[in-house]
């Protein structure tokens, strides 16, 4: 590839040398030349700094260059001959010079694909891609919208990026998330054909046995694709709750469906279950106990029949049957009551009974005498006690206790009290206060009517 200009001096003279090896060679290699004033895009894309410029391309990619006229003859003959690949370069490309022309060569591959892709091709693959992906927000076969047109994409940029790669020009349509997202729909299938893509066996293909493709139509693609998710971001989302639901709603009716079959071979086992309806279900406990015990007796059965369940002799002691819930409460005494069965006391076709054997012991132990007497038969603590309250007192309220002036308004009450005189008082005032209560007694007494002074 010769880039040159016509008011180049060296190019005038190179050019010639050129095409000139190019006859004798009998077709080892195609010349190119390119008019930097004309094509100012390519030449900017392979950084074109000096005139003339020779690039060397083998299989679509640029492996050596120089710019200027040959030094030598041998110059140019190690130059050939390393672009045929019969010797190598001398002296040798290094590895940034090699990383510089993988730059160049996949900048010159997207100019050249521009340039020949026309604006009218142009357009009318971006309205086919951009139908076919609106049929696709409508086909309800695709779940994920968004995520099938980002798969779309992702191929056709690694494509782009690796333009010499025969991996990256293939689709396994039985992959995993492949057949997921892309599967047979024939829309995505369409967007990948409208750029190259062919379908061979279980495989999509771009560019089968060619050594580089052109990326114009992938990049146009990739646009397309960016800008249409930018703006149906909306409408695939509303999509995709929509099919969410559906999909939600299908799986709650045939739970419903199942559960409801469910209660239906649960009903028929109930009514093929036979049940006595003169059977009276019990719970039993004995009072002070919180074993229950489950007893399932007849309804014409006597009410004794209880105490035979749980082992009580009621000729021994006392016992007494208590139903909450049915207000029951019989003794083992009343031999009438306990005669009668299970269905006259009411208790079908089931009820929780507490029994009680023997009288309780505790009542008759408890001490019946007044509040003052057990509180005088308590042991009471001796010594000095100190009680205070604080608030706000007068000082003229006659309060017996000592006032002291905590400040800010505020007086404690301070009163020290003693049990060993208090105990005493106790003793001197008694033999009083019986003095004073006998001649009341008395005078009622000799009241003719019965009634006191007072009344």
């Amino acid at each position: 590839l010769d880039v040159y200009a016509d008011w180049c001096g060296p190019c005038k003279v190179l050019g010639p040398a050129l095409e000139e090896m190019a006859v004798k060679s009998g077709g080892m290699f195609r010349l190119v030349k390119v008019n930097s004033d004309n094509e100012r895009p390519v030449s900017q894309a392979l950084e074109v700094t000096a005139l003339p410029t020779v690039f060397g391309i083998r299989d679509g990619k640029i492996v050596h260059m120089f710019q200027g006229m040959p030094r030598s003859e041998d110059m140019m003959k190690n130059f050939m001959m390393g672009l045929f690949g019969a010797a190598p370069f001398s002296p040798p490309v290094t590895s940034q010079e090699t990383a510089k022309y993988q730059e160049l060569s996949s900048k010159l591959i997207k100019a050249a694909g521009a340039a020949s892709f026309s604006f009218s091709a142009r357009e009318r693959l971006t309205d086919r891609i951009t139908a076919k992906l609106d049929e696709l927000v409508q086909d309800e076969s695709v779940p994920d919208v968004e995520g099938s047109a980002t798969l779309i994409r992702t191929f056709l940029s690694n494509a782009i990026k690796n333009p010499y790669e025969q991996k990256y020009r293939k689709i396994n349509l039985e992959n995993k998330i492949v057949a997921s997202k892309i599967g047979g729909n024939a829309s995505c299938l369409a967007v990948l054909k409208s750029v190259g893509f062919a379908k061979s066996g279980t495989e999509m293909i771009l560019a089968k046995g060619k050594k580089v493709i052109n990326v114009a139509p992938l990049v146009v693609a990739r646009d397309c694709i960016d800008k249409w998710i930018q703006r149906n971001r909306n409408e695939m989302a509303a999509a995709a709750r929509r099919r969410k639901d559906e999909m939600d709603r299908a799986r709650l009716l045939a739970k419903w469906e199942n559960e409801e079959e469910e209660d239906e071979d649960e009903d028929l086992e109930q009514d093929a279950e036979e049940v006595d309806p003169l059977a009276c279900t019990l719970k039993l406990r004995l009072d002070g106990k919180k074993k229950i015990h489950e007893a399932v007796l007849h309804q014409d059965d006597p009410l004794s029949k209880v105490l035979e369940v749980l082992n009580v002799d009621a000729s021994e002691e006392d016992v007494q049957i208590t139903c909450v819930s049915k207000r029951m409460i019989v003794k083992s005494s009343d031999e009438q009551a306990m005669s009668k069965t299970l269905g006259d006391h009411g208790l079908m076709p089931a009820a929780a009974i507490v029994v009680k054997v023997g009288s309780s012991t505790k009542n008759d132990a408890v001490d019946t005498s007044s509040l003052k007497d057990r509180a005088a038969g308590k042991k009471r603590k001796k010594g000095s006690h100190t009680m205070q309250s604080i608030g706000i007192y007068a000082k003229d309220d006659d309060n017996k206790a000592e006032l002291i002036d905590g400040g800010g308004g505020v007086w404690y009450e301070h009163d020290v009290s003693d049990d060993e005189e208090e105990n005493q008082n106790d003793a001197q005032d008694e033999p009083s206060s019986l003095k004073d209560k006998e001649p009341e007694t008395s005078k009622e007494e000799g009241s003719p009517d019965g009634a006191s002074e007072d009344d």
